[in-house]
């Protein structure tokens, strides 16, 4: 009964929606008024259904064209507006399909606040939208990770699947300093780290509005999966060998961090095993490789040590040497006097001698 009343109020504020939207738009041009429509007919009051996919191609097919702006600004205007967790949930997808649609024009975010405003959205309607609710929190915050990312990289990240595309993209990274690539590669796994925050799912929820969501995610994952591992390819072939120390340690701590994310990621692998496989293994073998140079690092450093403290103690002796009287056998001739010898100017002779100028010698018997 609560369900279909629901349904009922839902259906109405959709009808609503659309006759406000045509009372607004009246005047304004036929492809903005009918973004919005498309927009609202895609982004209903409906709890289990993702946005309608043909509403959704129609607001996409303005995404290159100079209505694009207006398309991203009729779904941030339906995000502000709604109370509903079902409609912010499907604007978001929306949203994000507008940004991998069309990856130079969109805008919306800047970097350190949210300006689709939703930290404190909660909608207390249902268990179900107080759960919709967690995802839609961090899903916000995810869209904002992801325009950072394309900020970071200079565009937005783009699937690599031929082998010309990744030999393209790996001589295009390799002409950056080691500096700037080390940034991008954290940026990358800062968004890693983003997508193992994700809200756990009870066993019993089940939606399909999370499940495109879902999807989605999956999809950008392993677009920078790709993006991340030309990265370290390029990193490892500059830090990893012998006399390289500059960077070296900031690459130990990405791939440190990588390794804390695999267990939470590890739920995608199913989509791409092979890569995922590659992925994580090359991970582990820079991370063997990072460690065997610390160890030589530390032998080395060992070894230093131990030679200086030689070379210590060998002083000490020296220091600590005194002289001694000679004492003669009962066989040899032996004074208790000291007996003193005329002083006499020596001269050496020889080029390679301590000095050229002459020394005085005392010679006491």
């Amino acid at each position: 009964m609560v369900e279909l009343k629901a349904f009922i109020i839902g259906k109405v504020k959709d009808k609503a929606s659309i006759g406000k939207v045509q009372l607004i738009h009246s005047f304004s041009s036929t492809s903005v008024r009918y973004i919005h429509l498309a927009l609202l007919k895609s982004t209903t009051h409906s709890s289990h259904k993702p946005p309608d996919s043909n509403y959704v191609s129609a607001v996409l097919s303005y995404s290159n064209s100079r209505y694009s702006p207006a398309a991203f600004a009729a779904v941030m205007w339906r995000l502000r507006v709604t109370k509903n967790a079902f409609v912010a949930t499907k604007s978001l997808i929306v949203y994000h399909k507008l940004m991998k649609s069309s990856p130079d024009k969109f805008e919306g975010f800047d970097r350190g606040r949210s300006n689709l405003k939703l930290n404190d959205f909660l909608d207390k309607s249902s268990s179900l939208t107080v759960e919709l609710s967690r995802w839609i929190k961090w899903y916000a915050l995810y869209l904002e990770s992801l325009t950072w990312i394309s900020k970071v990289l200079g565009s937005f990240p783009k699937p690599i699947e031929s082998s010309k595309d990744r030999a393209k993209e790996k001589d295009c990274v390799s002409s950056y300093q080691t500096g700037y690539i080390m940034r991008q590669t954290e940026s990358l796994v800062s968004f890693f780290e983003h997508i193992c925050t994700r809200p756990e799912t009870p066993p019993m929820f089940q939606n399909k509005i999370v499940d495109e969501i879902r999807e989605l995610v999956i999809q950008d994952y392993f677009t920078v999966v790709r993006l991340v591992m030309i990265r370290l390819q390029v990193l490892s072939e500059r830090l990893i060998k012998p006399g390289s120390d500059s960077g070296l340690n900031d690459l130990r701590l990405v791939l440190v961090r990588l390794e804390e994310c695999k267990e939470s990621l590890s739920g995608f692998f199913w989509r791409c095993r092979r890569l995922a496989e590659d992925f994580w293994c090359l991970v582990e073998i820079l991370k063997a490789k990072t460690m065997n140079e610390d160890r030589e690092m530390v032998e080395l450093a060992g070894s230093v040590q131990l030679a200086v403290k030689d070379d210590e103690e060998m002083v000490e002796l020296a220091g600590s040497a005194q002289a001694e009287w000679v004492t003669f056998n009962e066989s040899e001739i032996a004074t208790d006097e000291v007996v003193k010898r005329d002083s006499e100017w020596v001269t050496f002779d020889d080029s390679k001698g301590l000095t050229n100028e002459p020394v005085q010698f005392r010679l006491y018997t």
